[in-house]
């Protein structure tokens, strides 16, 4: 048999929803149950017949909704108690599912950026200027295009949504290097202003400038 396909968080909130809303019938099946116990103790009353079936279809529901926690844990490894009797327990397995899946997400979007950023460094590490060997402006980009590189390749931090936006920040003037490096004359005027700003800000005006101009060149 095939196994089944991981469970996304979208399934699981959906999981959640449905055991919410069957708890919120078992209780109202409970209070029911309460008044028809006490008719069946004190003057022998049976339960109704609808009772009766909509217990019976609560259970099936129960069990149905228990079977797709199990698979959907199971498809991502995650433990569960040995016994789930409640929708309580239910519920506590779908929010461990949900925040596993959501962190696993985060991680994976932070490993994601982690990688395209060590590509935009691999491109400005490659970049010469086209006229002076020694540009010190892209001198200082290249040093601390080092350091990024060196910080981004350290042991992962714990927090993948922090590390997500240290990557993005860290990044982002190279990525404004390139950009007006690869299409400066394609760039409206506040687009090409912004980014110059931004390089100009991280690296001094003058690598903007050769950068606008043309004089970069990939080695």
């Amino acid at each position: 048999m095939a196994s089944a396909p991981p469970p996304t968080a979208e399934t699981v909130r959906s999981l959640l929803h449905r055991n919410g809303a069957l708890a919120s019938w078992l209780a109202e099946l409970g209070a029911t149950g309460i008044a028809a116990a006490a008719a069946l103790a004190q003057v022998g009353t049976p339960p109704s017949d609808d009772l009766v079936r909509d217990l019976a279809e609560a259970a099936r529901r129960f069990a149905a909704l228990r079977d797709e926690v199990l698979a959907a844990a199971t498809a991502i490894e995650l433990a569960t108690p040995p016994v789930l009797a409640s929708t309580r327990q239910l519920e506590a397995v779908l929010t461990a599912l949900l925040e596993g899946l959501e962190s696993r997400a985060r991680s994976g979007a932070a490993a994601r950026a982690r990688a395209e950023a060590l590509t935009v460094l691999d491109r400005v590490a490659a970049l010469a200027h086209r006229d002076d060997p020694a540009f010190g402006a892209l001198a200082v980009c290249h040093a601390r295009a080092d350091e990024v590189r060196a910080a981004l390749t350290a042991p992962t931090s714990a927090d993948p949504g922090g590390a997500l936006l240290a990557v993005a920040e860290a990044i982002a003037p190279f990525k404004a290097l390139l950009a007006l490096r690869d299409g400066a004359r394609k760039l409206d005027d506040d687009k090409w202003a912004t980014l110059e700003d931004a390089v100009a800000a991280a690296f001094g005006r003058s690598l903007a400038v050769a950068a606008t101009r043309g004089r970069l060149v990939a080695r």
